[in-house]
C-alpha cells in the first residue's frame, strides 16, 4: 500500500493508509482497556517520509487529546511499573521517545512540559551531541540531530522526563551485550547523575539470553510486540503501541484508550500485503 503526502505531515485524507485506518478505527468505544498502554514515538517533526516520524501538527493534535484524559491516566513508566506490581489493572498510558532524535526536544518538548505530561527517552547514548544515523534508523536518508546533554538535562530537570538505556549505539539484537549496556548507564550517570532503571530493546527484538543481564540491571525492558500490560505481564517483555505519520487522530484515540484491534487489523493488512508483494 502506498500514499503521497508532503514530507513529516500526514496524509489529509487522500492517503491509503490513512484512509484503511479511518476505516478500521469506526466504531472502537472509548471506555479504557485494562492496564497500561506504552505508545511508541521515535521522531516529531523530522519531515521525513519515514512511517515513524510523526507530524508536529499531528503530535500537537495528540498531545491535546493525552492532556484532555483524566488525572492519574498519563503516567510515568515507573508509575506504570508500581501499579502493575501492585497487582492493579488501572487504566494509564506512558509516552516513551525512542533513539533520541533533536526533534523531540524542538517539536514535542514544549508541548509536553506545558501540559504537565510524563514522558520516557530510551536513549542511544553514543550519538549524544552527534547525528543519528544507523542501519535501519528514521534518518537514514540523510542522518539527522541527536539531543544534546543540555537538552536532557533541561528535560529530566523539569520531573516529566526518564531517560532511559536503549544501547550505546543503538547495536543490532544479536550484538546486544552488557557492554552495551553497561556503556549506556554509565554515559547517562556521567553527564545527568542518575542510573537508567529501565531499557527498550532495539528494533524491539527481545534477546533471551540477555535477560538475566537485563534483570539485573533494569526495572524493566519494553519490546516491540503490540498490546497493553495488565498484572502478570513479565517486566522484561512489555508490550508497547507504535504511533505512526499515517495515523488518523480517530486511529490514535483507539491506542489511546488501549483499543488495539484497529492497530492489530491494521498489522495483517500490512504483513498480508508484503506477502503478495505490494508496497506496504
Amino acid at each position: 500500500m502506498s500514499g503521497t503526502a508532503v514530507p513529516g505531515t500526514a496524509p489529509p485524507g487522500g492517503g491509503i493508509r490513512t484512509r484503511v485506518k479511518r476505516q478500521l478505527a469506526r466504531r472502537v468505544g472509548t471506555s479504557p482497556g485494562e492496564g497500561a498502554t506504552v505508545l511508541i514515538y521515535h521522531r516529531v517533526g523530522g519531515r521525513s517520509p519515514d512511517e515513524l516520524d510523526v507530524s508536529a501538527a499531528d503530535f500537537a493534535a495528540q498531545a491535546d487529546l493525552l492532556a484532555a484524559l483524566p488525572p492519574g491516566r498519563v503516567v510515568s513508566l515507573d508509575e506504570a511499573a508500581d501499579r502493575i506490581g501492585a497487582g492493579r489493572r488501572t487504566p494509564g498510558v506512558v509516552l516513551t521517545f525512542d533513539d533520541g532524535f533533536a526533534d523531540v526536544y524542538d517539536n514535542a518538548w514544549p508541548l509536553l512540559r506545558e501540559r504537565g505530561l510524563p514522558f520516557t527517552v530510551y536513549l542511544a547514548s553514543g550519538h549524544v551531541g552527534g547525528e543519528m544515523r544507523w542501519e535501519g534508523s528514521t534518518a537514514k536518508a540523510a542522518g539527522a540531530p541527536a539531543l544534546s546533554w543540555a537538552q536532557l538535562r533541561e528535560m529530566t530537570a523539569s520531573g516529566l522526563c526518564t531517560v532511559a538505556n536503549h544501547t550505546r549505539t543503538h547495536a543490532r539484537p544479536e550484538l546486544l551485550s552488557t557492554a552495551e549496556l553497561d556503556a549506556c548507564n554509565d554515559d547517562v550517570e556521567e553527564h545527568l547523575g542518575v542510573r537508567p532503571r529501565h531499557y527498550a530493546y532495539t528494533w524491539g527484538v527481545p534477546v533471551p539470553h540477555m535477560e538475566p543481564a537485563l534483570r539485573a540491571r533494569f526495572r524493566t525492558a519494553a519490546t516491540g510486540e503490540v498490546g497493553r500490560n495488565t498484572p502478570g505481564v513479565d517486566p522484561v517483555r512489555l508490550r508497547r503501541v507504535p504511533v505512526r505519520r499515517t495515523d488518523p487522530i480517530d486511529f490514535f484515540r483507539a491506542k489511546l484508550h488501549g483499543r488495539l484491534i484497529p492497530e492489530r487489523a491494521y498489522a495483517g493488512i500490512v504483513a498480508t500485503a508484503k506477502a503478495v508483494g505490494a508496497r506496504a
